[in-house]
């Protein structure tokens, strides 16, 4: 039996998405100011996110072939290297540049949780999974707040350029310094790097069938789409929105946001752990979807009369809510995946939850351009994630009088 390394196991996975995250967090703080000297408005930010989150959905899809072909610690290397690349690329200034520094950096983000889902379903307690999936997520928020802190001041000091460039060259330096992890996390890998090329590989098509025909796994990936895309868009149009719409300056936009990645990480570990110990992971995440669109709704109702402190606390509980549920998620995962491999059921559960972070952005966008307002298009967001989260509490209502019935119906008489 080969050793388990739970906190390597959850160090490693936490740093690779953080790192990650923060690439694709840059183009959200500094829309605002970098767009208009590429000639765009800054909500065509949507658009970068939607495009990044089309790629992610398409490598993650093929992501638990590469898994099984490479490991998942080398796949982690692949996808810090697509992020590296991609931030260099968008350094560039270029409008073209810019999109393919979208597609490379969404590349990289389509591979951190299939390959971390590997890690540690292997290395993870069995009865402390949500926990360790719900620190691993938070490295969203992480990523997220760093961006939120840094970039402000790089903007302010060495200029947009060498900050992205700076953070594109952590990301490669993380990505050698994973190399002596292959044979402590996975040493058949080390030991035997052929044998892993020659791996079985599952058909991407075929994970994704396995989604489409089991009616738990189908539901919850539909929940993802609408919870994902209300978190995207929560975090790609927030600095814009307090910058242009609420007259925040970018620094204090951009510390709201940080703040409020804070926040979302200590939910995500929440909630995680409240799903090991108290809850019943659906339900759970249905109440987390109806609080979210409460959320949302309060952000949309904010002016620019309104004080500093109401929009942080409204911001804040937007983050402990549409951007803590991904741990939640994970365990229910889990719990559906059954006699799948785990690692192909998060890369074709991708599909969806990333086809909202694609689709969602773009939508918003849109909504702002023909609305004039970010303040309408989040009222309009609301609804999104309300529907997702009533329609699994119908599910549950349902499964329990099922439940029932069969247990009456097996009762002796």
């Amino acid at each position: 039996m080969l050793p388990t390394r739970p906190l390597l196991a959850l160090i490693t996975t936490l740093f690779v998405q953080a790192l990650v995250s923060l690439t694709l967090a840059m183009p959200s703080v500094l829309a605002p100011a970098v767009a208009p000297s590429l000639g765009v408005g800054a909500e065509r930010v949507g658009m970068f996110v939607g495009v990044a989150y089309l790629a992610a959905m398409l490598s993650g899809l093929h992501s638990g072939d590469w898994a099984a072909r490479i490991g998942a610690v080398r796949l982690s290397q692949v996808a810090l290297l697509c992020a590296a690349i991609g931030a260099c690329t968008g350094a560039l200034g270029i409008a073209l540049a810019v999109l393919g520094a979208a597609v490379l950096i969404g590349t990289g983000y389509g591979l951190t949780n299939p390959s971390a889902a590997s890690l540690l379903m292997r290395h993870a307690p069995v009865k402390r999974r949500g926990l360790f999936f719900s620190i691993k997520q938070g490295g969203v928020p992480i990523g997220v707040a760093i961006a939120g802190v840094l970039l402000p001041w790089g903007l302010a000091t060495i200029g947009w350029q060498a900050a992205v460039l700076a953070i594109g060259g952590t990301c490669l330096l993380a990505a050698v310094l994973l190399t002596p992890l292959v044979r402590r996390l996975e040493p058949e890998r080390g030991a035997a790097p052929a044998a892993a090329r020659a791996a079985p590989a599952n058909t991407a098509s075929g994970g994704l069938l396995d989604v489409l025909r089991d009616p738990g796994l189908r539901r919850l990936s539909l929940a993802s789409f609408s919870y994902a895309g209300t978190q995207i868009c929560f975090l790609t149009f927030l600095v814009s929105y307090l910058n242009l719409e609420l007259s925040q300056s970018l620094a204090a936009a951009a510390g709201v946001l940080a703040s409020a990645q804070l926040v979302a990480t200590v939910g995500r570990v929440v909630w995680g752990h409240s799903a090991d110990r108290w809850f019943d992971p659906a339900a759970l995440l249905a109440g987390l979807g109806l609080a979210m669109g409460v959320a949302c709704a309060l952000l949309a109702l904010l002016d620019s009369s309104s004080s500093p402190v109401w929009i942080l606390l409204v911001a804040l509980v937007c983050a402990a809510t549409a951007m803590a549920w991904n741990g939640v998620f994970f365990v229910e995962l889990a719990r559906h995946s059954g006699k799948h491999d785990m690692t192909r059921m998060a890369g074709a559960t991708q599909v969806f939850t990333f086809g909202g972070g694609m689709v969602m952005p773009v939508v918003f966008g849109q909504m702002v351009r023909i609305s004039g307002s970010y303040a309408t298009a989040y009222l309009l967001l609301a609804a999104l994630p309300t529907v997702a989260a009533l329609a699994m509490w119908r599910s549950l209502g349902a499964e329990a009088a099922a439940a029932q019935a069969q247990a009456q119906a097996q009762a002796p008489k």
